[in-house]
């Protein structure tokens, strides 16, 4: 519950499989998340936000997630530097009822990832 708005909504966290495991295997798991969110709160606004360790294909991901109703709202800059071979948006945010403003990627911290500041608006329908 927010508590400034009133509005109920479902936050979760979310970490995929690492980049051995294969895109599809990642989708299921995202999809599984997805589902138990649900669970927690029918009808009511959701957002994931985590390392979903997606760094290629991101365009055949944001497809799946417009097909499941989910919107995929990627940083503004990398979020994954360690490894020079392994560069990219590794963490992401999907929503559902919301409106994401942006995605902002912060300087580093401790973590092999940079971590990411999700700012969004309540959507119209909710």
């Amino acid at each position: 519950m927010d508590n400034d708005t009133q509005h109920e909504l479902v936050i979760g966290s979310f970490h995929a499989a690492p980049l051995t495991a294969s895109n599809s295997l990642r989708r299921k798991q995202i999809h599984a998340a997805h589902a138990e969110l649900l669970s927690m709160g029918r009808g009511l606004m959701t957002l994931m936000v985590g390392d979903f360790n997606y760094p290629f294909f991101t365009k055949n991901l944001d497809i799946h997630m417009k097909n499941s109703g989910y919107a995929l709202s990627l940083s503004n800059r990398r979020t994954y530097t360690r490894y020079k071979v392994f560069k990219g948006h590794f963490d992401f945010a999907t929503s559902l009822g919301l409106d994401i403003q942006s995605v902002e990627t912060l300087p580093r911290g401790n973590s092999d990832h940079l971590p990411i500041l999700v700012t969004a608006e309540y959507g119209p329908d909710y």
